[in-house]
């Protein structure tokens, strides 16, 4: 079983009346990945910025654990 971490990243964009940050947080096995499916989930725009990405849990999830990051103590590391 493939395993995963969980990320966050920050991507900076802009419309009419000015900018604005878009925050995706989910599973990937890595800060390209991770970057890609914001760009999905977005749906990526030419001026759009890429602001930051960092792993928010350092700890390897089991994919079928990491579909959604946990919330407060109920952490289920695999």
């Amino acid at each position: 079983m493939a395993n995963v971490s969980v990320y966050r990243v920050v991507i900076e964009s802009s419309h009419s009346e000015g900018r604005y940050q878009k925050e995706y947080i989910g599973p990937a096995n890595s800060e390209d990945e991770a970057v890609k499916q914001a760009r999905i989930v977005f749906k990526e725009r030419s001026h759009d910025f890429l602001v930051m990405v960092e792993v928010v849990d350092q700890e390897p999830w089991a994919k079928d654990v990491a579909t959604l990051p946990p919330d407060g103590g109920d952490w289920i590391a695999s």
